[in-house]
């Protein structure tokens, strides 16, 4: 179990690490710094500069990117070419994303598009549609960021814009990766290597080589006959290495670069024999130094999983916990510490101790472990909510712009009305009839135009509610996990039954089973709540299936109504994916279904 999360961990930092800046900071930060310098600057290149200088600075110095950037916008608002408003915008989206402020970048990207309406350059509008893709994609809106990339390749074409186009390529391939798309993937993540290669920008090509590197590894899970699949996951983050090694100057995005080791690392403990352990040490003490200058706590933590791997596999327990300790040491003293990798360390920790046959110590973990856990639930609640709300601002704002154009295209048409009555009041009796006419098509187009506004307004509220629903999925599956946590502490209760009876075990067992009730109070009052949502869902499963639903099958059915893919389902239960392809098969069986039928289908019916 230890195992999975370290590589879950390791493939969503590199998807995070693809999404980084792309430019050297020790040499162009001092290069733009020093054209600021001069007196006699334009101020359009003065412009484009601070925004440059903007996305340069915010991985050492956030505040001062967010100055610069405001300030170019400030500036670029003298022009009447939009281009620089465009990017200075594009740039301040790009910021707020990195500070979680998810609105304030909606609103930046909205604004640049406007501003892309009064620019002929394609470039810059090519990259505001980048970033407009990328954050869809954040916010997991698959479908307009794929719309949104291939406008951006579209402006793109033949400017020579390399770097653009590999991220634009890059982020393609994640998407057709999420997809389960395995041909497409294959498609962009070459193009995203191909266009890295002419950009011959250090940073852009180790993006794409991590791509490249992690493509060829899920080859290998998925056949591990294929050894060429490994050998060239091996290759190219190792080149990742070599060019970090050749260009350390040119190298901003330290944080691939460890990457890169701690993959290596990664596949020489799950891939080769033991005697390996040097070169893994050797690639976890190269990731660790970059981590811990860039204070990045995934990687720190993962570097120390892997080594704690290692300590259990020779039956030193002892050993494996301290490098847990030591690890969860220097992630908790970091100012952006995540509850999650806490707890993911805690449990880590927990099972160290479970191992050991130190049960005492595993109970402690284990509650360390939940109330980490909590903490880091009641977060990606408020990020849930706010992306969202991007989304709903985002499809608002859409909605706006179609009736902004309805009504232009109306107006229009009124001024062809006016001038007509004015002919036709010059010609009095003669046009008459005329005029009457073109007053009568007035009339009908207004009606026409207020029922429009009616359905628009009927739209936007069953907008409303779609986004209510999806709020009221994300508390179920809150609910599913309290349920999880409670089976988690019944087996610790269960493990202690046929142990000695200890004052100091017995006051800690009370005061989990105390912590648990609590967790189960609040839990029956959201399931509860989702009585009130849907009441007669699970009424309808039993009724379909004769009764003969187990609990187990219930939450089974739950999950597929939230709409989590099979892998999903295994890694919230916890189990091999191949067992849910036969808890599936079992379900149909107990619902009267057919070897041909649908139980997705049949579970949003009955929902």
């Amino acid at each position: 179990m230890m195992k999975y999360n370290i590589k879950f961990i390791i493939t969503l930092f590199l998807f995070l690490a693809g999404l980084h800046q792309v430019r050297s900071q020790s040499i162009i930060v001092d290069s733009l710094k020093g054209l600021l310098r001069n007196p006699k600057l334009e101020p359009e290149k003065k412009a484009m500069i601070l925004s440059h200088l903007g996305r340069n600075l915010y991985e050492t110095d956030m505040p001062s990117a967010l100055n610069a950037a405001n300030e170019a916008l400030q500036l670029s608002h003298q022009f009447s070419d939009g281009q620089y408003s465009a990017f200075a915008l594009a740039t301040l989206a790009y910021l707020n994303v990195q500070r979680d402020s998810l609105v304030l970048a909606q609103k930046n990207i909205d604004n640049a598009l406007i501003y892309t309406e009064k620019s002929k350059n394609k470039v810059i509008n090519g990259y505001v549609w980048l970033r407009k893709g990328w954050l869809e994609y954040t916010v997991n809106n698959t479908a307009k960021a794929t719309a949104s990339l291939f406008k951006a390749l579209q402006l793109l074409d033949g400017q020579k814009a390399y770097a653009y186009e590999s991220l634009v390529y890059h982020y393609l391939a994640s998407i057709y990766a999420d997809l389960k798309d395995p041909e497409n993937l294959k498609k962009y993540t070459r193009l995203s290597q191909n266009s890295a290669i002419q950009s011959r920008d250090p940073d852009i090509i180790c993006n794409a080589y991590l791509a490249t590197a992690s493509s060829f590894l899920q080859n290998f899970r998925k056949d591990t006959s294929q050894k060429k699949s490994l050998d060239s996951a091996i290759f190219y983050n190792q080149q990742v290495l070599q060019i970090s090694q050749l260009q350390p100057k040119r190298i901003v995005n330290h944080i691939n670069v460890a990457a890169a080791a701690l993959n290596i690392a990664n596949i020489y403990w799950e891939f080769f024999p033991k005697d390996y352990k040097d070169r893994a040490e050797k690639n976890i003490n190269h990731a660790l130094a970059i981590a811990r200058k860039t204070k990045h706590e995934e990687v720190i933590a993962n570097c120390y999983g892997i080594l704690s791997e290692y300590a259990i596999a020779e039956g030193n327990y002892a050993e494996a916990e301290r490098l847990f300790l030591a690890g969860f040491a220097e992630v908790e003293n970091s100012a952006g510490s995540s509850m999650r990798v806490k707890a993911s360390m805690m449990k880590g920790l927990a099972t160290v101790a479970e191992k050991s046959g130190n049960t005492e110590k595993a109970l402690h973990y284990y509650k360390q472990y939940m109330q980490y856990e909590q903490e880091a639930y009641n977060a990606a609640k408020l990020s849930i909510v706010q992306r969202l709300g991007v989304q709903y601002e985002a499809e608002k704002k859409e909605k706006e712009l179609e009736t902004l154009q309805e009504r232009a295209i109306f107006n229009r048409k009124l001024n062809f009305i006016s001038i007509g009555l004015i002919i036709a009041g010059l010609l009095a009796l003669v046009f008459l009839f005329r005029s009457y006419h073109f007053r009568l098509k007035s009339s009908i187009q207004q009606q026409k135009l207020r029922t429009e506004e009616s359905a628009r307004l009927k739209a936007e509220q069953e907008l409303l509610e779609e986004r209510q629903d999806k709020l009221q999925k994300e508390l179920l599956a809150g609910n599913l996990q309290v349920e999880q946590k409670n089976e988690l502490l019944q087996t610790m209760r269960n493990k202690l039954a046929d142990q000695p009876e200890s004052g100091m075990l017995k006051n800690q067992i009370e005061r989990i089973l105390k912590e648990g009730q609590h967790i189960d109070e609040d839990f029956e009052h959201a399931k509860t709540s989702l009585a009130n949502i849907h009441p007669e869902f699970f009424n309808r499963l039993q009724q379909q299936a004769n009764n003969k639903l187990t609990r187990l099958d219930l939450k089974h059915c739950t999950y597929i109504l939230m709409g989590f893919s099979n892998k999903e389902i295994a890694h919230r239960l916890g189990v091999d994916p191949k067992s849910i392809i036969m808890a599936r098969y079992r379900i149909k069986q107990k619902l009267n279904l057919e070897k041909e039928d649908s139980l997705d289908l049949l579970i949003q019916k009955l929902s």
